[in-house]
């Protein structure tokens, strides 16, 4: 993505307003106010007027507000915002007049001393460099603490002084030793089982200092998505750390003869342990548990199943880190032309969804009666709540790339439309996937 951002904003039409951004942002230390620029260029209105899709003309004078360009640059594809782009852009942080103040300042160097002094002298090289790269205002984790400072400097020094203890016991791990648990972790160096959680500052700030030793190259500050969970599980792992993997869980079925037309619901941690994961023909994912329970009813008990048959997968929502994992194992076990058949709500967390999926199996990523077809169809039969506001801008920004012109239909009906709308269509394809395999 790091690349992508450069790509895009490396046209030479963006030059003078992000310059006029960093300039506005540094002297109001605060997203607001404008740029102006005057008498803009045709390079200037190459992209200026698709990034906000304006009109603009070359020679006019135009006015960009900062809090318009960070609510486009967040809904992008980029899902940024200003202070991130200027991190990847220039390589450094952005900082405000009053943050560059603070970085001079005695109570702020006070802050990393009385760190090194409760910890003592056994601070690993490595961790003593980054911690003289935050108090310089770099490095990874910098922006959290000084957020976390600039609101509560009791609560910026428990946090940088738990992460760095936290980080002096991974640090010294040796190869070999048994992995700990993220909350052991966090209770061996502060007392609370919390204090490691990704909304807490310092496991921010532990997230960021591990990602960039891997050089992922930015700060993990999270996300939601199954995908997102298992990257930073993977990191984490890296550095004998385990995080929670049980309450990630997935339902799915793969039908087989002479056995119950019965759902499972295993957790990450037995779809990772599994010693046998089935080969199947194609894998169906729906989003809906409702949906999911009703392709099961329809399922006659003396159907004819195959040697490969075609599994079902219930992500009960965005898809679970144990969701993502499954299919992952089902795929390394079965034949190559195994396809992954996604179908969702028509919303703007259903189109999410298919995009993740596409994303993460781009070979292999079908759309399920999930395309303009479908939707113009079940639209003027049965209409679901209403798309308003932001919601219905989002959808223009959406990639769409199995069906451009989905988003556009959705954006001029404003309708959902939800899974359970077309069941009766869903249920027919899977009878069907499991006669034909």
């Amino acid at each position: 993505m790091s690349k992508q951002v450069k790509m895009y904003f490396s046209h030479p039409g963006f030059r003078r307003l992000l310059d006029g951004i960093w300039k506005r942002y540094e002297a109001l230390e605060r997203i607001g106010g404008n740029v102006s620029l005057k008498r803009i260029a045709e390079d200037e209105c190459e992209a200026i007027n698709p990034f906000f899709g304006w009109n603009l003309k070359v020679g006019e004078d135009v006015s960009v507000p900062l809090a318009l360009f960070e609510k486009e640059l967040r809904d992008s594809r980029f899902c940024i915002g200003i202070q991130e782009l200027h991190e990847v852009l220039k390589g450094e942080p952005l900082l405000t007049k009053h943050e560059k103040q603070l970085l001079a300042d005695q109570s702020w160097r006070k802050l990393f001393q009385t760190v090194r002094d409760q910890v003592g002298l056994d601070i690993p090289t490595l961790l003593m460099d980054w911690l003289v790269q935050v108090e310089q205002g770099r490095g990874a984790g910098a922006r959290t603490l000084r957020d976390v400072y600039k609101s509560d400097p009791e609560v910026a020094l428990e946090s940088l002084g738990i992460v760095v203890r936290a980080l002096r016991e991974v640090l010294a791990r040796s190869e070999g030793e048994p992995p700990v648990r993220m909350p052991v972790l966090a209770v061996r160096v502060s007392g609370d089982a919390h204090a490691l959680d990704g909304d807490r500052p310092a496991g921010r700030m532990l997230t960021a200092f591990l990602s960039e030793r891997l050089t992922i190259g930015e700060e993990a500050e999270g996300g939601d998505d199954g995908a997102a969970t298992l990257k930073r599980r993977e990191m984490y792992r890296r550095f004998g750390i385990l995080d929670d993997d049980l309450s990630s869980i997935v339902h799915w079925f793969v039908p087989e003869k002479h056995t119950p037309i019965v759902p499972n619901v295993w957790t990450l941690r037995q779809v990772e342990a599994a010693d046998f994961v089935y080969s199947c023909s194609h894998i169906y994912v729906v989003e809906n548990p409702a949906v999911f329970s009703s392709i099961l009813d329809a399922i006659p008990a003396e159907m004819p199943f195959q040697h490969h048959p075609p599994a079902l997968i219930c992500t009960s929502g965005p898809a679970s880190a144990a969701a993502i994992r499954w299919i992952q194992r089902c795929l390394a076990n079965s034949p190559g032309t195994c396809n992954i058949y996604y179908s969702g709500d028509f919303d703007g967390k259903g189109l999410s969804m298919g995009l993740t999926l596409a994303a993460l199996f781009p070979d292999r990523y079908v759309p399920w009666r999930f395309d303009s077809a479908t939707y113009r169809t079940v639209v003027n039969r049965l209409p679901g709540p209403s798309i308003t506001g932001e919601e219905q801008e989002r959808l223009l920004k959406l990639p769409m790339i199995w069906d451009p012109s989905l988003c556009k239909i959705m954006y001029s009906l404003a309708r959902k439309v939800h899974q359970e709308s077309f069941a009766e269509l869903l249920v027919g394809d899977y009878l069907a996937a499991i006669t034909h395999t």
